[in-house]
């Protein structure tokens, strides 16, 4: 009796599992691939400059970018995860940001958000900054806005959720795009990095540290991340290898020599 009911257990486990690793997401209704940007593509084209309401009226998405680089941030406001997520990690990554020469815009590509979910959205930040503004797209705009940049999202019906890309997209202070991060959690020295690249003009004299710290740097496409120049990794090995060496002759440098 006592091995039938460990049987039991046993395969009740066994099911358990792999149930669940049946159970559909909502992106197990979409093919994955199609969320993919094709970055090459998309690098250097100008954002159409889209209508966008905010709390204070309508303004144009290039008068947001104010001659600024600025960090586009596509979502829809009544997410319940990745978007709210998103805005939270962007929000701590940007606090450590040195400069605050840049623009932040968070637009909503859901026709149906309304100022209403918007602000909800924007509350859960302890504070908005003054460079950062929230938006919503009508259906048209949100069209040319969102395939101007590759960003292509789908509704799950039977889940009640948008499925789509979780990105930030750097603009130039021409609307050009420059960059594309992944991922929910933008890490502080990538962002600053991609502000940098995304000036896409000649720096000032407090602008050339930053100038050399993106030379030191390059960006890895399969991490969306900045990782250091492999020549300067290799370098300062050579140069620390050279250095030991040097300091090993020196000390067993024989007396009478």
């Amino acid at each position: 009796m006592i091995h039938r009911s460990l049987v039991i257990i046993v395969a009740l486990l066994w099911i358990a599992p792999a149930s669940a690793s049946i159970r559909p997401t909502p992106q197990d209704e979409f093919d994955r691939d199609l969320l993919r940007i094709e970055e090459g593509r998309y690098l250097g084209s100008t954002v159409p400059d889209v209508a966008v309401v905010t709390e204070s009226g309508t303004q144009s998405l290039h008068a947001l970018i104010a001659g600024q680089p600025t960090i586009l941030m596509l979502a829809y406001y009544t997410c319940g995860h990745a978007c709210p997520a998103t805005i939270h990690n962007l929000s701590e990554a940007l606090s450590r940001v040195r400069s605050d020469e840049h623009r932040v815009i968070t637009l909503s590509f859901d026709a149906g958000d309304d100022l209403q979910t918007m602000r909800h959205a924007k509350s859960t930040l302890r504070q908005v900054p003054a460079n950062w503004t929230f938006g919503l797209l009508s259906r048209e705009e949100s069209e040319r806005l969102t395939s101007s940049i590759g960003f292509r999202f789908f509704f799950s019906e039977r889940d009640r959720v948008f499925v789509h890309p979780t990105v930030l997209v750097f603009l130039s202070p021409e609307g050009e795009v420059m960059r594309y991060l992944w991922g929910t959690e933008p890490r502080a020295r990538d962002i600053e990095l991609a502000l940098v690249e995304s000036r896409n003009r000649a720096p000032h004299l407090n602008e050339l540290v930053d100038m050399f710290k993106l030379a030191c740097f390059q960006f890895d496409t399969a991490r969306s991340r900045y990782v250091l120049h492999p020549a300067l990794i290799f370098g300062s090995l050579g140069i620390g290898i050279l250095g030991v060496t040097g300091l090993a002759a020196f000390a067993y440098r024989p007396k009478g020599g």
